[in-house]
């Protein structure tokens, strides 16, 4: 069980396909605002047994990704909290997915964060190679970062940076 009361805010995605840089976005305008030594904000593309490297040592961790599901609409948000229950523990020199890298830490023992959430935005496109996020989806950031900020606030009592709150 964690001991540091730190929060690791981790915006996941790739910088040049189109909507799947979300992640990466919101995490860049939260660390424009976030004015807390207990917060770290991080971005990039990571996946697999890499995750444990990010996230051992933090209290809490919240994702934030792309998703693209049939039903959803580009711009529409998900809040995911930890899952529970068994996962495949399949193991490939590849890579494995989130919730086995989950369970390779606490297996081993690593000292895991208390809390994991992850916001997935829906997404239209990750396929064209652009640094631009489509129309939906772009405007879909400043909700995402308002909502994450938020409750960040109401948890952890963090103080954001003058004159750059949103909505």
């Amino acid at each position: 069980m964690s001991t540091s009361k730190r929060t690791l805010v981790y915006g996941i995605g790739n910088p040049y396909r189109c909507d799947d840089a979300v992640g990466i976005k919101v995490a860049q305008e939260i660390a424009e605002q976030i004015k807390s030594q207990d917060i770290d904000v991080k971005w990039g593309s990571i996946d697999g047994v890499a995750i444990l490297d990010e996230i051992v040592d933090y209290h809490r961790v919240i994702f934030i990704d792309s998703i693209k599901t049939n039903k959803g609409k580009p711009g529409d948000v998900y809040k995911i909290k930890q899952p529970s229950g068994k996962s495949t523990e399949t193991f490939s020199s590849h890579g494995i997915n989130f919730l086995t890298a989950i369970r390779f830490g606490e297996k081993f023992k690593l000292n895991m964060p208390v809390q994991i959430d992850v916001y997935a935005v829906e997404i239209k496109d990750n396929t064209s190679f652009t640094e631009e996020c489509t129309a939906d989806v772009l405007n879909s950031i400043p909700k995402v970062v308002q909502v994450i900020l938020e409750e960040i606030k109401e948890t952890d009592g963090t103080k954001l940076r003058k004159n750059q709150n949103r909505i």
